[in-house]
């Protein structure tokens, strides 16, 4: 698999990072609320012609894209960290929302900016398991990275006290 990755047998996406200097009137705009970052999408009929509408920081706001139906497939966010560090928070799905772009009009995209974390507990047979969850979205897996790398998501499990019963680190997937 890591040999395919790297051989360029998979298609990158088509990147869109600014607005035409042109516009064309057959065509739609999008905008994001993401002000630093990516979102992923294809149109409907077209799955293998991936897209990546992309934006930076100071960037214009419009992104043009042909009149169809499209399949959102996750964004990226790009932040910076106290320290100065870049995070990025990545979503991925088959099909998160498809939408519709119409020429001559402006969609505007609104994802969310906030990561929800879940946690549970089970007592079976005397035993404890813990699970924990985080993502942005219910239909999108969610992928966090600090300077690059994916980071490790450690968590610990606590008695009424306050004491450290158990901890780990939690695994992607």
């Amino acid at each position: 698999m890591i040999a395919y990755l790297k051989s360029d047998a998979a298609p990158k996406p088509k990147t869109i990072a600014a607005a035409p200097a042109k516009p064309d009137k057959t065509a739609g705009r999008v905008t994001c609320s993401i002000a630093h970052g990516e979102l992923f999408l294809h149109l409907k009929e077209k799955r293998g012609e991936r897209l990546r509408l992309r934006w930076d920081e100071g960037t214009g706001r419009e992104r043009e894209l042909p009149a169809g139906t499209y399949i959102l497939t996750g964004y990226r966010r790009v932040a910076k960290g106290a320290d100065g560090a870049p995070w990025i928070w990545s979503t991925t799905s088959s099909e998160y929302a498809r939408i519709e772009v119409k020429a001559g009009e402006t969609l505007d995209i609104d994802v969310r900016d906030k990561i929800v974390l879940k946690t549970g507990a089970i007592v079976r047979k005397g035993k404890l398991r813990l699970s924990l969850a985080f993502q942005v979205e219910p239909r999108l897996g969610t992928t966090l990275y600090r300077n690059g790398k994916r980071m490790a998501i450690g968590w610990e499990g606590l008695d009424a006290k306050g004491a450290v019963l158990t901890d780990g680190t939690m695994r992607y997937g």
